[in-house]
């Protein structure tokens, strides 16, 4: 894929994804201990549930960002790879504006919801009372992320519409078979560490 968007985005999503897979594994460990210290020593380390439902939201705002950049959401192509190629880069670009239309939209409603709680000084409803503007912050954070790479494909997607049709689906349409097995089998040739 030669996607220049797709080239400047995707090592930004893997950074925030790397780093919330490391958030995970401490939530993980925090809750191996939370699960033993109960069992075996009468000990909890309050809050462990707080955090993991911290550690949802951002990464599922993080985890969608990712996956954009690697063009992994989901797209219903039974009749669109049957369709003429001009009314297929029609769909593709309303696919991408609507889903940047989304995204923005969503990253304001979530900075709305971070402002409150800042005005508020709103707390955690839980013995460790974790003021909310922190786990929000980086909620918004990732909110944010998915806005911008929404916005910056949706732009490139305008772009490519007033010039380049064939470039627009190949870049936003959904993926072929044929790019999902030659996908799988780079990420296999990654892993082992065989040259392409």
């Amino acid at each position: 894929m030669d996607n220049p968007i797709t080239r400047i985005i995707q090592p930004v999503a893997r950074l925030a994804a790397i780093l919330c897979g490391y958030g995970i594994l401490l939530l993980a460990f925090a809750i191996g201990v939370e699960v033993i210290g109960r069992k075996w020593f009468a000990f909890s380390l309050q809050g462990v549930d707080d955090f993991g439902g911290f550690a949802l939201a951002i990464t599922a705002a993080i985890g969608a960002s990712y996956t954009l950049a690697h063009r992994g959401h989901t797209r219903i192509d039974v009749f669109l790879l049957r369709m003429p190629a001009f009314w297929q880069a029609v769909l593709n670009v309303a696919a991408m504006v609507t889903f940047a239309v989304f995204a923005v939209f969503a990253f304001f409603q979530a900075v709305s919801v971070w402002r409150e709680s800042q005005l508020f000084m709103s707390v955690a409803d839980s013995p460790l009372q974790t003021p909310l503007i922190y786990p929000q912050g980086a909620w918004v954070f990732g909110q944010f992320l998915l806005a911008i790479f929404a916005l910056a494909f949706a732009v490139h997607a305008l772009l490519l519409f007033a010039g380049d049709r064939k470039r627009l689906n190949r870049f936003y349409g959904p993926a072929t078979v044929d790019e999902e097995v030659e996908a799988e089998l780079e990420a296999r040739r990654a892993r082992e560490g065989t040259p392409s």
